[in-house]
């Protein structure tokens, strides 16, 4: 993956390699930090959100000062994936409040309709950021990470105000028809077969309960068999969100094509070494506001950016994001 600008993240010298990176936490045994506090937002359509705060939502809901950060996870993740511990207890000592926003199905309960979420899903994220703006004056921001971070660059840049003051985006694919190619190859592989995996299970369970009736036209054979994110795409994910194929679900739902329409300071984190990602993913200069900035690292694998204080490794992510932020509502 090549870029211009490469500063500010330096990885810890044993860790260097993109997949120690993307792996540390899991290969550290990471401990989640954050007292979680649950709250089940119903959608518009009849579906559910769970939220996950840091705080009781009474509480951060009736404070109009202190900023709160909306979190979106990446394919599969939640509020326990390490980066969103992580930022939600950082967030949670600079004293702020913080809620990761759980994409359908995602928090260990499966939803009641027959959609899931994708890239470009951007519609549940807008409805419960405009509710948490209904519901307190306070400063909202926002950090997406992975797929997350792709659908936050698109509801930043097809929504006029949409009610947050800033935005981080980390290690997004902004281009989705390459990354979802990248990810065939070599050790990505494992990761793929992973998520995939997971994938294939929950819509295997819609179709035992007989959700996917008359919305899907797929059997439990035919998904055993899939094997890449291309193929899914192709058989669930489109025909299940209204997409003509995959293609233009992928053309749909990229990020980079929503970048120019961005009217809010935004934070773009790539590392040049990604394994989930490419150059195909990288924002072109020029081709985006002066309000928005890219910052693309040498190391840092996928949403690791795990770092060195005084020899010991770091989460690099958290701090980041929070002093940028922290600079633009200042």
């Amino acid at each position: 993956m090549t870029g211009s600008a490469i500063t500010g993240f330096r990885p810890h010298s044993l860790l260097k390699n993109c997949h120690l990176q993307t792996l540390w936490t899991r290969l550290a045994r990471y401990k989640t930090r954050s007292q979680l506090f649950w709250q089940s937002y119903t959608l518009a359509d009849g579906d559910f959100v769970d939220l996950a705060w840091n705080t009781l939502p009474a509480i951060a809901l009736a404070d109009s000062h202190t900023p709160l950060l909306i979190i979106f996870h990446g394919l599969e993740g939640s509020v326990y994936s390490p980066y969103a511990d992580d930022l939600m207890a950082s967030a949670q000592a600079q004293g702020w409040h913080a809620v990761t926003m759980h994409f359908r199905g995602c928090s260990g309960r499966l939803n009641r309709t027959h959609r899931a979420y994708h890239s470009g899903d951007t519609h549940d994220a807008r409805e419960v950021i405009q509710w948490l703006s209904r519901m307190s004056n306070k400063p909202l921001v926002a950090a997406g990470f992975s797929l997350g971070g792709n659908m936050l660059v698109k509801l930043l840049g097809e929504t006029a105000s949409p009610a947050l003051t800033a935005a981080v985006s980390v290690s997004a694919p902004l281009a989705l028809g390459p990354s979802s190619a990248r990810i065939d190859q070599g050790f990505s592989k494992v990761y793929r077969a992973h998520l995939v995996g997971s994938l294939k299970q929950k819509i295997a369970r819609k179709l035992e309960l007989g959700q996917l009736n008359g919305h899907l036209d797929i059997d439990a054979k035919t998904l055993r068999r899939i094997v890449n994110f291309r193929t899914f795409d192709n058989l669930v994910t489109a025909p299940l969100h209204g997409f003509r194929d995959v293609d233009d679900y992928y053309e749909s739902c990229s990020g980079l094509r929503f970048l120019a329409g961005v009217e809010q300071p935004l934070l773009i984190i790539h590392a040049a070494d990604d394994p989930f990602t490419c150059s195909a993913c990288i924002p072109a200069p020029g081709s985006y506001p002066a309000h928005v900035e890219h910052q693309l690292s040498a190391h840092g694998g996928h949403v690791g950016f795990v770092g060195s204080n005084q020899g010991k490794p770091y989460f690099w992510l958290s701090q980041r994001i929070l002093s940028y932020l922290s600079a633009q509502l200042k």
